[in-house]
C-alpha cells in the first residue's frame, strides 16, 4: 500500500492507494486547526498514522515537499518555517511509525504526473478547485466529498485530501516506472 500525505499546520490530507489493484482505498483529512501546540498537533497526527498502520500494510510513503522559498504576496517567512518544521516532524513520525523513509515529491511534478495543467494566470482557490474536480473525475466514486452550505464550495479539507491523492498517485507512477530507463540509455554529447 502507498500512503500519500499533504501536510500543513491546519489540515493534513492522507490517501492510501493499493499498489496491486491501483485503487484508492481511503482518503482522510485530519483537521488540526483548533490544536494550538505543535507538539499536540504532532501527537494527534502520530495517533492517526498508528491507526492507519493497524489497518493497512503501508510499504511506501510519499509526502509533498515543503515550500522552500518566499513568494511575495503568498507566503511569509514565519509561515514557511512553520510548514517546514511541521513537515519534518510528520516525516519523522512516519519513519518512527512505519520504519520507512518518506519520499518527497514536488507538488507541480505530482500534478503534472496526474495529468493536471493550469491555464496561465490561474491562482490559489481556482487551482484548488481544479485539483478537486480532476480527482473527482479520475477517482470516480472512490473519492467521496461533500459540498459546503450553499452548494458552491467543497467542505473544508476536501482540497487537502485531493492533494494527498495526487501525491500518492505520483508516488505510484514513480514506483511503476523506477526500473524504466526510457529510450535514452546513454548520455548524449552535443558537439559543435
Amino acid at each position: 500500500m502507498i500512503l500519500g500525505l499533504d501536510i500543513s499546520t491546519s489540515m493534513v490530507g492522507a490517501a492510501i492507494i493499493d499498489e496491486k489493484t491501483s485503487s484508492l482505498v481511503e482518503s482522510a483529512g485530519w483537521d488540526i486547526s483548533k490544536i494550538d501546540s505543535t507538539f499536540d498537533k504532532a501527537e494527534f497526527i502520530g495517533a492517526e498514522l498508528y491507526a492507519f498502520r493497524s489497518a493497512y500494510n503501508i510499504e511506501h510513503i510519499f509526502i509533498e515537499t515543503a515550500l522552500k522559498r518566499f513568494m511575495p504576496g503568498r507566503s511569509r517567512a514565519d509561515t514557511i518555517v512553520k510548514l517546514a518544521k511541521f513537515n519534518g516532524i510528520t516525516s519523522w513520525l512516519c519513519y518512527e511509525c512505519y520504519g520507512i523513509t518518506p519520499t518527497y515529491i514536488n507538488v507541480n511534478t505530482a500534478r503534472s504526473l496526474y495529468g493536471l495543467s493550469f491555464p496561465r494566470g490561474t491562482k490559489g482557490p481556482k487551482r484548488k478547485k481544479m485539483v478537486i474536480e480532476a480527482v473527482i473525475e479520475k477517482e470516480k466514486t472512490a473519492f467521496r466529498y461533500e459540498m459546503a452550505r450553499g452548494g458552491k464550495n467543497y467542505k473544508k479539507g476536501t482540497d487537502d485530501r485531493a492533494d494527498a491523492i495526487v501525491i500518492a498517485r505520483a508516488g505510484e507512477f514513480i514506483l511503476r516506472n523506477k526500473d524504466n530507463k526510457g529510450f535514452l540509455t546513454e548520455k548524449i554529447i552535443l558537439v559543435e
